[in-house]
């Protein structure tokens, strides 16, 4: 008798779960995603490539100034390249790119991936350096959240059926190659190609993969469900994007303020 309420509760939590659960998004046949890389609707609450390196000029600019004041002299330093918004989000899709370096990073990817570059001695001027464009608190916080929904909309996208089921076409055209991976994820964190330079084996691997995805049209699907994911994230959040939008504009315009005058 007294298994009798302990079933009764679980299928309760069950019925609660199942309709609590979010209903996957529709897809928009409107948006065109098709470009390399794609444009996400969040991309128009980030910061751009280009102003990003702005801002990082204009930090090194504040930090090589309060270093002078101490009398160091910083050396300038060529600005890592501006990498595009979502560059390879959907994993590797250029073919190009696949027979050059298979899954390895490209050299823009290694630049800003590496360690920063540090000061003994210069905690002061670092700080200064961040805290000398008035808006940067806000704007942190406005593109912590931009990445935090960019996240969990990938990660939605990953479960969502449609995209499931392009990965389980894409993993047929892979066997039917003679490779044979569960989706592009398991080629391209394959524990056999963590080595220093592509092997060969990793090379026609990687364009197998790529063409693969052409075919049974990965990227784009993927692309546009992500897309709807998105679209709801802004619904939910529209108040706070479109503040923290403004927070990192003003940081940008500060940021311009600092280049300019130099």
């Amino acid at each position: 008798m007294s298994g009798v309420p302990v079933v009764a509760t679980a299928f309760l939590l069950f019925l609660s779960a199942c309709t609590t659960a979010e209903p996957e998004p529709p897809l928009d046949p409107a948006l065109r995603l098709d470009g390399r890389p794609p444009v996400l609707p969040l991309d128009a609450y980030q910061v751009s490539p280009e102003d990003q390196l702005v801002v990082a000029r204009a930090r090194t600019e504040l930090f090589r100034g309060c270093m002078a004041r101490s009398g160091f002299t910083v050396p300038v330093r060529d600005a890592a390249p501006a990498v595009p918004l979502n560059h390879e989000r959907y994993l590797l899709e250029d073919e190009n790119a696949a027979q050059t370096r298979g899954y390895h990073l490209s050299e823009a990817q290694q630049a800003i991936s590496g360690p920063p570059t540090r000061h003994p001695g210069a905690g002061d001027c670092e700080e200064e350096a961040v805290t000398g464009l008035a808006p940067t608190k806000d704007a942190a916080a406005a593109m912590r959240l931009v990445d935090d929904l960019k996240s969990r909309s990938w990660e939605q996208s990953v479960r969502d059926s449609r995209v499931a089921a392009v990965f389980a076409a894409w993993s047929s055209c892979m066997a039917r190659l003679g490779h044979h991976y569960p989706n592009p994820r398991a080629a391209n964190n394959d524990a056999a190609f963590q080595t220093e330079e592509p092997t060969p084996r990793e090379i026609t691997t990687a364009v197998s993969d790529v063409r693969c995805k052409r075919q049974t049209k990965v990227v784009v699907t993927w692309a546009l469900v992500e897309a709807a994911y998105q679209k709801r994230a802004i619904f939910e959040h529209r108040a706070e994007l479109e503040e923290g939008r403004n927070a990192i504009a003003s940081l940008v315009s500060a940021a311009r303020t600092v280049v300019s005058a130099k």
